[in-house]
């Protein structure tokens, strides 16, 4: 994933296609100001200096994984003084999907603003139009506490405008209107901090959309050399296409002029895309890009402009072709000057359910809609696509009379319908494809597992020579399909492990390593006491993965503090992402819970309340998010109380382990939890020996029953009275095998 640091907060929502220069005047006439308005010089800055260095020993923290000392020293940061490198901070926490402390973090420090004994707050400013080498020139200035609110409260709207907090941008905006800022400028140009805060009264109500409000406010804006008809019309374009008014955007996006006409293909390319004509958008598309390759000489497409071009896709029914694009909207978060905005994620998802939608793949549909909604619950379009697709499965429900259609992935066939295979089992894995859903399917009159999706798997027994497999697959209102496949087992000279069980994962279709790590630990009720060591119990995991083991940063997801929504939509975005052939490990630590009148097990999220039992994430919604991830082996490693209730049936007693030379081509669904159905310490020895275990594996490749059994449970039992489990999760998917952990 590419990102950079979002530019200043005028060109993400006015100006696509403005410069900074463009803003404040032309280049001679800057000059002019340079000379007019000298830079002070003679500032104390031991306090800011201190704090800036406190905050940038933090963000090192951070990035070592160090999370306490960093969380210490960015709060002795704010304290000491406020400065900008805060912010630099709360992305990181955003990227480890921790808006909780990250808007903490930013609060403290706009908090810090109104406890400073002066009237002034030092900041780093770029001193305008001075470049060397092609690269800013900042200087220290004083500005009184306002114009700093507006300059810290500006980026904290970027943080979260990068990382799609909607409801907290709101929050940003109405404290920011709320200042009263004046020109102080003794020059013919107002200052920055002035112009955000006259734009501030049309954004607030562009963002709430309250159209007609910010089109009254810009229409009463007085023209200046500062706000030219060009850059008024800009605005009002943008206003009019938010507000879906496209041929009043097109009206005053034709009328810009000279520079600005770059703006005008903009608009234009966003407008007939919408519009659906394709090919009058490209032609805007081509322009547009003629002048990114004029003035910046390079050809990225930025992250709107795919938005717009998957919306093309979809009008030409190209629906994997928009999928590409989707992911690269929200993977390529570059934002540039003349580069337009980030695409809000709620809309990028949505756009994705109506690809599957167009795919008749219904329930992936419903899944990138349900992620839209956990974003952005008051997206209408999100919820008009719901109803659309609910009555197209009820219509296709009520009206279906074709049956399934089978598909076999694996094993692959390779002449015909026939595969061969060396194995006295083998793994039959494919999509049973139907507008109805699939209800069930069976190979050889054995009942295997499959999803409602149609993607199904199981092991079926092979005699030498040649086998016939008949895999019948049932839709929801009994449409039957069946189809035989012919599979030839050949008889080969057999490979016997050696006295060391060492185990040989197969070499083909090797996949990636993903490992998402939930760590709940700053409760937001009282009534749930918040917990000390979950986040670095999970950093102290990743540390060792990533040194020791095959993980990358990449893909390492971390939701540390997440609330309930939070996991759902994480576990949801893991199906788009994750292929048949990849590993996942999933760690939670936080706080469990059991309610023995139910017999049922829950995960508490730190938007958790105590007594409210649909704030809390049940064990059973778990493992159906799991079971749609289209991994090989997944591993499930829970350090909370009850955790032992995310089993079914099967332990550590059902059997005792194997080593099996080809373990890696089965698919395994496995648990290994801290405790049975008890509560287990804050402290965790659990954690402790699980540590241990993968830092001193000595082992090639180290299974997590052979983990768990020589290096966990009989730890674990003599130093605690807590009781670990291991067991596979076969509601989820688990065929045999086991997850396999691979030393570098």
């Amino acid at each position: 994933m590419t990102r950079t640091k979002v530019l200043p907060f005028l060109s993400l929502l006015l100006l696509p296609c403005l410069s900074m220069a463009q803003l404040i005047g032309s280049s001679s006439k800057k000059k002019k100001a340079d000379a007019e308005e000298p830079i002070k010089s003679t500032l104390n800055t031991v306090q800011y200096d201190q704090a800036t260095a406190f905050a940038v020993e933090a963000n090192k923290q951070l990035l070592a994984s160090e999370v306490r000392l960093a969380d210490s020293l960015i709060r002795l940061s704010i304290k000491t003084y406020p400065t900008k490198s805060v912010y630099e901070y709360a992305s990181a926490l955003y990227r480890s999907s921790d808006a909780k402390t990250a808007n903490e973090i930013m609060d403290l420090l706009f908090a810090q603003l109104d406890k400073q004994s002066t009237k002034n707050i030092i900041v780093q400013e770029q001193v305008a139009s001075k470049y060397v080498d092609g690269k800013g020139v900042f200087s220290l200035i004083e500005k009184d506490i306002d114009r700093a609110k507006i300059i810290f409260g500006t980026l904290a709207f970027q943080v979260n405008q990068e990382f799609g907090d909607y409801k907290r941008k709101i929050q940003i905006l109405e404290t920011l209107a709320l200042l009263n800022i004046q020109n102080t400028s003794t020059t013919f140009k107002p200052d920055l901090e002035y112009l955000q805060f006259e734009n501030y009264k049309w954004i607030l109500p562009l963002e709430t959309k309250d159209y007609a409000k910010a089109i009254l406010i810009l229409n009463q804006i007085p023209k200046t050399q500062f706000f030219s008809d060009d850059i008024r019309n800009t605005y009002l374009a943008q206003v009019y296409f938010e507000s879906g008014d496209y041929e009043n955007a097109f009206k005053f996006a034709e009328k810009l002029k000279g520079y600005h006409t770059n703006t005008k293909y903009y608009f234009s390319f966003k407008i007939y895309a919408l519009k659906g004509d394709n090919e009058k958008s490209m032609v805007n598309f081509e322009e547009y890009r003629k002048f990114l390759k004029k003035t910046y000489t390079n050809d990225i497409i930025p992250n709107e402009m795919y938005y717009y071009l998957s919306v093309i896709d979809l009008n030409k029914k190209n629906y994997q072709k928009a999928l590409v694009n989707l992911d690269s909207t929200l993977n390529v978060r570059i934002v540039q000057y003349s580069n337009g905005a980030l695409v809000d994620r709620w809309k990028i998802f949505k756009l994705m359910g109506d690809a599957y939608t167009g795919l008749e793949q219904y329930e992936k549909a419903k899944d990138n809609y349900n992620i839209a909604l956990l974003t952005n619950p008051d997206f209408e379009p999100t919820r008009e696509a719901i109803v659309k697709l609910e009555t197209i499965i009820g219509t296709s429900i009520s009206t279906d009379k074709t049956a399934p259609v089978i598909s076999l992935l694996e094993p692959a066939p390779t002449r015909g319908l026939k595969v061969s295979t060396v194995s006295s089992n083998v793994l039959i894995k494919g999509i049973a494809n139907d507008i109805s859903g699939i209800k069930e399917v069976s190979i050889n009159n054995k009942v295997v597992y499959a999803q409602k999706s149609g993607d199904f798997w199981g092991e079926i027994p092979l005699n030498e020579g040649m086998n016939k497999l008949t895999i019948t697959a049932t839709d929801l209102v009994g449409n039957k399909a069946v189809q035989v496949f012919e599979v030839e087992r050949i008889v080969a000279k057999p490979v016997i492990a050696n006295t060391n069980e060492v185990i040989i994962p197969v070499a083909e279709k090797i996949g990636k390593n993903f490992c998402l790590l939930i760590g709940a630990q700053n409760y937001s009720d009282i009534n749930i006491p918040s917990l000390s060591n979950p986040i670095a119990d999970a950093v102290k995991l990743k540390l060792i993965l990533k040194s020791t083991y095959n993980f990358t940063d990449e893909n390492i997801v971390q939701l540390f503090n997440p609330g309930l929504d939070d996991v759902k939509r994480q576990l949801l975005e893991l199906t788009n992402q994750l292929q048949p052939e990849d590993n996942l490990l999933i760690f939670y630590a936080g706080h469990g819970i059991w309610v023995e009148k139910e017999k049922k097990g829950y995960w508490l999220m730190t938007d958790s309340k105590r007594n409210d039992v649909n704030t809390w994430l049940p064990n059973k919604t778990v493992l159906d998010l799991i079971a749609k991830i289209p991994s090989r082996h997944m591993l499930l490693i829970t350090d909370a109380c009850f955790s032992g209730s995310v089993f079914k049936t099967r332990g550590l007693k059902d059997g005792a382990p194997k080593a099996i030379m080809e373990i890696d081509e089965k698919i395994s669904r496995i648990a290994i939890t801290s405790g049975n159905d008890t509560e287990v310490p804050d402290e965790s020895v659990f954690m402790k020996y699980l540590v241990k275990a993968l830092s001193e594996n000595k082992e090639k490749y180290l299974t997590a029953q052979k983990m768990f059994i020589n290096q966990i449970l009989e730890a674990v039992l003599t130093e605690t009275k807590t009781e670990p489990r291991y067991g596979t999760l076969e509601l989820a998917g688990h065929i045999g095998g086991d997850y396999i952990f691979i030393k570098k």
